[in-house]
C-alpha cells in the first residue's frame, strides 16, 4: 500500500511538472494578444477608384484571449510599399491615439490626388497597453476626384441599334507599370481589352438618377467604375471593345409594353470611357472615348432590363475586340449629350453573378415544351447549352410557378387578364392581355451551328423558379439549363438556425427574397415590372437587412439617391431613383411613413457602423422633411399615408390599404420617431439648439400620439390590430 502511494504521489508529481511545462511553452509561443485584421477602407477590402477625400479606415480585433480590447491605435498611411515596410508614413501617421475606435477612423493626412495609389497598415494596443505588430498592408486608389480630370467625351452608335460594339485600337511603345479603366456605360455595358472581359461585374453601373431635368432643382449623380488593365495591355497594338446596353436609361418599343413601368432618359445607350496608362519612366498616355472610335451592330437584336433579350449568334464578330480587326465597314462613334448627373465612383458591392442553380427536375407538359425546376425563387437569368443547326431558335421564359399539368404559369409577372374570374381562381388562365405592369421575362437564342454553344444574356433580369424552353433541338437534360444567381455582392454577416425546420425554412425564404432584390437598391418584387425601387419596404425591416448582410456600402448608395430626388420642400418620392424622368406626381407628399426611409437608413447606418458622416451629409435633407410633416400636421397628428400595406385580410388576401391599422396612427408614430431621430443627429453634430427643440417636439408628438391613439380601458393602440400595438411598441411610444 505505502508503495502505491509513493507511485501515485510520483505519478501525481510529473504531471504537474508536464502541466507547468506545458503552460509556460504555451505561455511562449502563443499569438498576440490582441492584432489588427480584415482592413476595409470606406467599407471596401483595397478599393480601386474611390473619390472620397478623407477616406476612412476600418478593422476586426483578433484576440485569443477573453475579454480582451483596444485601447489605442496608430493608423500608417504611406506613398509606396517600400514606405510602409519600413514603417514611414509619408502620407499620415496618426500617431498613437488612445481610443477604442476601429470603424471609420478618418484620413487626416496630406490631400490625395486623382488616381493616387496608397498602402495603408494599422497596430493596436490592449487593455494592458501592450502593442500589437502591424497588421498586413492593405491599399486604396483614388478615382477621378474633378470633373476636369475626365478627358473622353460621351459617345455611342448610330439609333436603332440595340446592343451596340464600339472599339478603339492604340499602340503602346514603353514598358507598362500601370493601366486603369474608368468607365461608365448607360444604362449597361460590358469592357473588354484585347478579347478579354474585364472583372466579374454584371448589369454595370447600378441605376441612379441620371439627369436632373425636373421644373425644381434634385441632385443627379452617375456612377463609374475603375478597372486595373495593367495585365491585359502588350507592347504593340492594343484594343479596347466596349458592348452597350439599355438597362434603365434607353429602351426599345418593337415589343410593347416596352418600356414598362418607367420612362427612358435617353433614345440611345451612350458610355465614357478613359484609361490611363503610366510607363515606368513616369509618362502617361490616356486613352479616352471620342468620335474616334468605331462603332456597329453586334449580336443583341434586342434588350430590355423587364422584358428580356434576344440574341442571334450567327451576327457574332469574332475578334471584334483584339487589334487587327477589320472595321472598315463599321461606323465612326457619335458624340452624343452627356447626361447632367455628376460622374461619382460606385463604391457599393457592385452586381455579380453570386451563385450557379442545377435544376432539380424537368417537367415535360406537352411535346417540345420542357420546365425545368430550379428548386429555389431568384433574380438573375439562365445559361444555355445547346447544340443543333444554325438557325435554330430556342425560347425561354421565366416564372415564379407552375400549373398542376407542370406547364409554366407566369401569371405574377404578366398580371394577365384572364376571360372569367373563374378562369383566374381556378388558375387556368393563360396571358391574354399586356398590361403597364408586365416583365416578359422571355430570353431568345438563335444558334450559329458550330459544335456546343454556351449562352447567357447581359442586360436583363428575371425573377423564377421555372424556365420554360421551346425549340431546343433534340431532348434537353438537366446540364442544358443553368440558373444564373444575380445581386449585388453583398456580404452575409448573420447565420440563423433551429431545431425548427419550418422557422429554418421561412428564414431561408426570407433571406433568399432579401437578396434577390439587391439590385442596386431594393427591388419592390423581382417577377414582374414593379421591380422599382419603392421608399416603403426597407423602413420596416431595415434591421433585419443589417442583422443578415454587411448593407453600409449598399443603403449609403441608396441614401444619395433620396437625397438626389429630394425636393427642396423636403418631400421625396415613393420610388428612389427616379424611374419616371418626367413624372412629378412621384412626390404626393401623402407618404411619410415610405419617406421615412430617408431618417431611418441614416440613423441605423450611424448605430450600426458609426458613420457619423452619414449623419452629416443628410442632416439638412432629414430636417427638411421632419419640418415639412410639422407644417402639416394637426396637433402633431399626420393623417395622410398608407399605413399597413398589404394589411392580410380574413377572406386571405391581401389589400394595398390597411382596413383595421388607422392611417393616422403609422404616420403620425413614424412622425414622432423621424423627429427623435433628427434630435439624436442634432446631439450628434453638437447642435445643441436643434437638438433641444426637436427632442421636445418629439415628446409633444408623443403625447399627442397617446392622447388620440391609446386606449386606456383596454390598454390596446386604435382598433388592437397587430400593425397598431407593435407600432406604438417598436417606436418606444408606449408611456413607462
Amino acid at each position: 500500500m505505502k508503495d502505491q502511494t509513493a507511485e501515485l504521489k510520483k505519478y501525481i508529481g510529473v504531471i504537474g511538472a508536464l502541466i507547468i511545462i506545458s503552460a509556460v511553452f504555451v505561455s511562449c509561443s502563443k499569438q498576440e494578444v490582441i492584432t489588427a485584421v480584415e482592413l476595409k477602407c470606406e467599407y471596401t477590402n483595397d478599393p480601386l477608384g474611390i473619390d472620397v477625400i478623407q477616406p476612412r479606415f476600418s478593422w476586426i480585433l483578433k484576440s485569443d484571449s477573453r475579454g480582451q480590447m483596444q485601447s489605442a491605435y496608430q493608423v500608417l498611411v504611406a506613398s509606396s510599399e517600400k514606405n510602409l515596410s519600413a514603417n514611414i508614413g509619408d502620407k499620415w501617421d496618426s500617431g498613437k491615439q488612445d481610443s477604442d475606435q476601429s470603424v471609420n477612423v478618418a484620413y487626416q493626412g496630406e490631400a490625395l490626388e486623382s488616381g493616387e495609389k496608397c498602402w495603408w497598415k494599422v497596430r493596436v494596443w490592449d487593455k494592458e497597453g501592450n502593442a500589437s505588430t502591424y497588421s498586413e498592408q492593405s491599399t486604396f486608389e483614388m478615382g477621378l476626384l474633378e470633373k476636369d480630370d475626365w478627358q473622353g467625351e460621351w459617345i455611342s452608335s448610330e439609333e436603332d441599334i440595340s446592343a451596340p460594339l464600339l472599339r478603339k485600337e492604340f499602340t503602346v511603345d514603353k514598358e507598362i507599370d500601370r493601366a486603369r479603366v474608368y468607365i461608365c456605360g448607360l444604362g449597361n455595358y460590358e469592357l473588354y481589352v484585347n478579347g478579354n472581359r474585364i472583372g466579374d461585374h454584371v448589369l454595370d453601373p447600378t441605376m441612379s438618377y441620371y439627369n436632373n431635368d425636373q421644373p425644381f432643382e434634385l441632385g443627379s449623380r452617375v456612377l463609374y467604375a475603375t478597372y486595373d488593365v495593367t495585365e491585359y495591355l502588350k507592347s504593340g497594338q492594343n484594343a479596347v471593345g466596349v458592348m452597350l446596353g439599355n438597362g434603365w436609361y434607353s429602351a426599345e418599343d418593337d415589343i410593347p409594353p416596352s418600356p414598362s413601368h418607367r420612362e427612358p432618359y435617353g433614345d440611345r445607350p451612350i458610355m465614357i470611357m478613359q484609361m490611363n496608362i503610366e510607363s515606368e519612366d513616369g509618362e502617361t498616355t490616356d486613352i479616352v472615348s471620342d468620335r474616334t472610335w468605331r462603332t456597329s451592330g453586334g449580336p443583341i437584336t434586342y434588350n430590355d432590363f423587364n422584358n428580356g433579350e434576344d440574341y442571334d449568334a450567327r451576327l457574332e464578330q469574332p475578334g471584334w475586340s483584339t487589334p487587327g480587326y477589320n472595321d472598315a465597314d463599321w461606323f465612326q462613334a457619335q458624340s452624343v449629350q452627356a447626361p447632367s448627373g455628376k460622374l461619382v465612383s460606385q463604391m457599393l458591392p457592385p452586381i455579380k453573378v453570386i451563385e450557379t442553380i442545377k435544376p432539380v427536375k424537368i417537367l415535360n407538359p406537352e411535346a417540345g415544351v420542357y420546365v425545368f425546376d430550379f428548386g429555389q425563387n431568384f433574380s438573375g437569368w439562365t445559361r444555355l447549352r445547346v447544340k443543333g443547326p444554325a438557325g435554330t431558335k430556342v425560347t425561354i421564359r421565366h416564372g415564379t410557378a407552375r400549373y398542376e399539368d407542370g406547364s409554366l404559369d407566369n401569371r405574377s409577372n404578366m398580371f394577365n387578364e384572364p376571360e372569367t374570374e373563374e378562369e383566374y381562381l381556378q388558375g387556368t388562365g393563360r396571358i391574354k392581355t399586356w398590361n403597364h405592369h408586365v416583365a416578359r421575362q422571355i430570353e431568345t437564342y438563335i444558334l450559329k451551328g458550330q459544335g456546343e454553344e454556351v449562352w447567357e444574356p447581359r442586360f436583363t433580369l428575371n425573377g423564377f423558379r421555372y424556365a420554360e424552353v421551346t425549340g431546343f433541338p433534340g431532348t434537353p437534360t438537366l446540364e442544358s439549363l443553368e440558373g444564373r444567381f444575380v445581386r449585388n455582392a453583398v456580404e452575409t454577416t448573420g447565420k440563423f438556425s433551429c431545431s425548427n425546420e419550418l422557422l429554418n425554412q421561412i428564414h431561408h425564404n426570407v433571406m433568399w427574397s432579401f437578396m434577390s432584390t439587391f439590385q442596386g437598391a431594393t427591388m419592390g418584387v423581382f417577377d414582374r415590372s414593379e421591380r422599382t425601387t419603392w421608399m416603403g419596404a426597407p423602413s420596416v425591416v431595415t434591421e433585419d437587412f443589417l442583422y443578415n448582410f454587411d448593407m453600409a456600402g449598399f443603403w449609403g448608395k441608396w441614401l444619395n439617391d433620396m437625397k438626389d430626388s429630394q425636393k427642396p420642400n423636403g418631400d421625396l418620392p415613393f420610388i428612389t431613383p427616379l424611374h419616371w424622368r418626367n413624372t412629378f406626381d412621384s412626390y404626393d407628399g401623402d407618404y411619410v411613413d415610405w419617406a421615412s426611409s430617408y431618417p431611418l437608413l441614416a440613423w441605423y447606418l450611424y448605430w450600426y457602423y458609426n458613420d457619423q458622416r452619414i449623419q452629416l451629409e443628410h442632416y439638412e435633407g432629414i430636417k427638411k422633411l421632419v419640418d415639412i410633416y410639422t407644417s402639416r400636421a394637426d396637433d402633431h397628428i399626420v393623417s395622410t399615408g398608407l399605413s399597413d400595406h398589404m394589411e392580410p385580410q380574413p377572406e386571405g388576401y391581401s389589400w394595398g390599404t390597411a382596413l383595421h391599422t388607422p392611417i393616422p396612427l403609422t404616420s403620425t408614430a413614424y412622425h414622432y420617431f423621424n423627429t427623435w431621430i433628427l434630435a439624436q443627429a442634432a446631439r450628434i453634430l453638437d447642435k445643441a439648439e436643434d437638438a433641444a427643440y426637436y427632442n421636445d417636439l418629439a415628446e409633444a408628438i408623443k403625447s399627442a400620439f397617446n392622447r388620440e391613439f391609446f386606449d386606456e380601458t383596454t390598454n390596446e393602440y386604435g382598433t388592437g390590430s397587430q400593425a397598431s400595438n407593435a407600432m406604438a411598441l417598436y417606436l418606444h411610444l408606449v408611456p413607462e
